[in-house]
């Protein structure tokens, strides 16, 4: 596996959720506004790192983690390694706090984040007039869609998926100049 944030990513993410079968209490850690209400703010800063990286299953975890090998080490090789691990940590945190505010289910998953990957590939390829980004964003709008399932965070898809549109906004804007 060659040296990348990606598969270092990946990498987390499994050891997280390999742990988190043995010792299912860590699962506390997932983001929900638990320690919001009960005013344990250390616990909340865990939660900021901890939640992407939880997933549910070995399936969720697998298709997460081809999906960011493939899209994560693209957008990666686009933007650059620096970027891409200020912009990880800034997701981690609009997200949380998102998440925070206006979900009021449990939210575990770095599947946000590969829609934020999506989300940003896209408006990539539209801003190289390269046709293929119409068929990504129905991919974006099928993976909105998905979180009509309730076990599905739709703000943890969605608030990913604004930030990265944020972020393409802000290069396109002040730093393609």
């Amino acid at each position: 596996m060659p040296f990348s944030i990606s598969n270092i990513l990946i990498l987390t993410s499994a050891v997280f959720t390999i742990i988190a079968s043995f010792f299912p209490n860590i699962y506390i850690l997932w983001m929900s506004s638990f320690f919001l209400e009960k005013h344990q703010y250390t616990s909340i800063l865990i939660q900021f790192f901890s939640y992407s990286f939880l997933h549910w299953w070995l399936l969720h975890l697998f298709f997460n983690s081809l999906f960011l090998y493939y899209f994560g080490n693209l957008v990666e090789k686009i933007i650059g390694i620096k970027k891409y691990i200020l912009f990880f940590i800034g997701n981690i945190f609009f997200v949380g706090f998102a998440l925070l505010l206006f979900s009021n289910g449990n939210t575990v998953g770095i599947s946000g984040f590969c829609m934020a990957l999506l989300t940003y590939y896209t408006l990539h390829l539209k801003r190289k007039n390269n046709p293929e980004y119409k068929g990504w964003i129905t991919a974006i709008i099928i993976n909105i869609a998905i979180t009509i399932n309730p076990e599905i965070s739709l703000f943890g898809h969605l608030f990913w998926a604004i930030f990265w549109a944020i972020f393409w906004w802000i290069e396109e804007n002040f730093y393609q100049k």
